[in-house]
């Protein structure tokens, strides 16, 4: 009996220290998601700013130069062949001994300027450097635009916070106005005390104004970049 208690004992230490082991584990930190397909979703379709796509078709168009460049050289090599009465014939089937033949009777050439030969290379080097330069480009423009786009966006969730502290600063101060305001009526403060009070409630009132329009302003900037409201990429 006493072995079977002993048993019993041991069996409940253990579960209590795992349990205890368990609660001071630190959980794992939980990731924002969402803000972070936001951001994502921003910069894929900041990447279809038209500023970016002129990046893109330069390089397809570098691309195409390079190609146009590599097949010129068939430009420089020209054939040619004369055709006379051997050629055509005539000459055998003819009877008359007066007949006139021209020498060679086969006429067959290929003229290639010695020029190409060293101006080819260069431009298909040159075709090739410019494809490099606007790839480089793009890639450029790329980081540019994405950089712009978050940069942006964190200045709207700041600028946004602030709005939201200045509308309480701005409330509690007009709850101070107000009261400040019957206070005087009552003949309970000064004027200047009054004063006091309505000034701070204007400039907080002008600090919120300010805010609203700085978070406009950017609102609208960042729409310029992604070509779409911010309100349908946030909802998304």
């Amino acid at each position: 009996m006493k072995q079977h208690i002993s048993i019993i004992l041991i069996f409940l230490a253990t579960a209590l220290t795992v349990s205890a082991q368990n609660k001071t584990l630190p959980s794992a930190p939980s990731k924002d998601v969402s803000a972070e397909d936001i951001q994502e979703k921003l910069v894929q379709l900041a990447y279809e700013n038209p500023d970016l796509k002129v990046r893109v078709y330069e390089r397809q168009r570098a691309g195409y130069e390079l190609n146009k460049a590599k097949g010129n050289w068939l430009n420089y090599v020209t054939a040619s062949a004369n055709i006379n009465d051997v050629t055509t014939g005539r000459y055998k089937n003819s009877g008359d001994y007066r007949a006139q033949v021209y020498y060679p009777l086969w006429n067959v050439g290929i003229n290639v300027p010695l020029g190409s030969l060293v101006g080819k290379g260069s431009d298909v080097k040159v075709a090739r450097a410019n494809v490099n330069i606007a790839t480089a480009q793009e890639e450029s423009a790329k980081r540019q635009i994405k950089a712009m786009v978050l940069s942006k966006y964190h200045d709207y969730l700041m600028t946004k916070q602030l709005l939201t502290m200045q509308n309480e600063i701005t409330e509690d101060d007009f709850a101070a106005f107000t009261q400040a305001e019957s206070k005087l009526a009552a003949g309970s403060i000064s004027y200047d005390a009054y004063s006091s009070a309505s000034q701070l409630y204007n400039n907080d009132r002008t600090k919120k104004l300010n805010l609203e329009r700085d978070l406009a302003n950017i609102k609208l900037e960042i729409e310029e970049l992604i070509g779409v409201k911010l309100e349908t990429v946030i909802a998304q």
